[in-house]
């Protein structure tokens, strides 16, 4: 059984009496890739800041492999972080970047070569030991800024949105080498982006941070299927969110209505009539319907169609409400057409309508 590598204990952090983290409480276990994601300013970042020690907690405790390190500096926490800028030293070579954490940490030089040389394949940078960070893309800075956090072998490396400043095509590879590179050495990452797919495509599990507190932290999969807030459901992908009420129940059976004015069976979860919930329907989760289809359809009236190479997405309107949805031949529907669209009943998510998720 792994054991826990960062614990926060109701951990605060105010600034000028504003509470940016609001007692968050959060076990990382041993070799596990964890990222934290939220929209800017949610306190993620800070959050990460707090564990390496470049931030003060207001209150509450962070343990590092059992250890209390609340009051302890960087420099004595068993931990790496990486930025989103590279802080490669311009005048170093590879190789030298690589050293320069086992030189101050005073590593037997035979030790050190061989920690370097096996660090240096891992990244996959042989025959680069002797270039300058001039002389190599951003990609390979970017490698050689992830091999100089880890030839420590820190007990945690900490990733503050490192492939931000990377294009599309290099940012997919970085995702694939750390994935590759952290299951190999088996360390904890702790990684913050504001990017959902780097989230889903690298974490073990994800916390979702919305103003300074975690709404929900679970898989990318079940973050994903099973949202447990409005929050989580519209910033994980996209979402249909329609508004309906409870109209009738039975012992195993509810019947909800929609405000596009549809009624549907879905399971009774001890509701009550009268009840106001949240429906929310994924766009790929809508079928073109036919004709003879009758049970959870309606008609859409599309208004946009946007084109994404391997399925296009439709945005439309139903009894004033816009939603989307996504289609795989666009060639025979055009603006303005009206629709049949169908879903299923267990692939909706619902969830209650209350004043802290409005």
């Amino acid at each position: 059984m792994k054991k826990v590598m960062v614990s926060l204990k109701n951990v605060f952090k105010d600034y000028d009496e504003k509470k940016i983290i609001k007692g968050i409480n959060l076990d990382i276990m041993e070799g596990e890739f964890l990222t934290l994601l939220g929209p800017s300013g949610c306190g993620k970042t800070t959050l990460l800041r707090t564990i390496s020690g470049l931030e003060k907690v207001s209150s509450g405790k962070i343990y590092i492999d059992g250890e209390d390190v609340t009051d302890v500096i960087p420099r004595k926490r068993a931990v790496n972080t990486i930025f989103q800028n590279f802080a490669l030293f311009s005048h170093m070579t590879v190789e030298k970047n690589i050293e320069f954490g086992l030189k101050m940490k005073k590593v037997p030089k035979e030790e050190s070569r061989k920690r370097v040389k096996e660090i240096i394949e891992l990244i996959q940078m042989e025959g680069f030991e002797d270039r300058k960070p001039s002389q190599l893309s951003g990609g390979q800075q970017q490698r050689v800024a992830l091999a100089r956090g880890l030839v420590n072998m820190p007990k945690v490396l900490l990733l503050d949105e490192p492939l931000s400043s990377l294009d599309m095509k290099l940012r997919k590879q970085m995702e694939i080498d750390l994935q590759r590179i952290q299951k190999k050495l088996g360390i904890t990452f702790i990684y913050v982006t504001h990017d959902q797919d780097e989230a889903l495509s690298m974490s073990d599990r994800v916390a979702i941070i919305n103003n300074g507190v975690i709404e929900q932290i679970d898989t990318p999969k079940n973050l994903y299927n099973y949202p447990k807030t409005k929050f989580v459901a519209d910033f994980i992908g996209e979402s249909n969110q329609f508004k309906a009420v409870v109209v009738s129940c039975e012992k195993d059976e509810a019947i909800i209505k929609l405000e596009i004015d549809l009624e549907i069976k879905i399971k009774n979860n001890n509701y009550d009539v009268g009840e106001n919930l949240v429906v929310i329907i994924r766009p790929e989760q809508f079928k073109l319907a036919k004709e003879r289809d009758v049970t959870n359809c309606f008609y859409v009236k599309t208004k946009e169609h946007i084109y994404n190479g391997a399925f296009t997405k439709v945005l439309g309107k139903v009894a004033k409400k816009e939603i989307e949805f996504i289609i795989y031949n666009d060639d025979e529907y055009t603006k303005n057409e009206e629709v049949k669209l169908k879903f299923n009943s267990d692939d909706i998510v619902i969830l209650e309508d209350n004043d802290e998720q409005k």
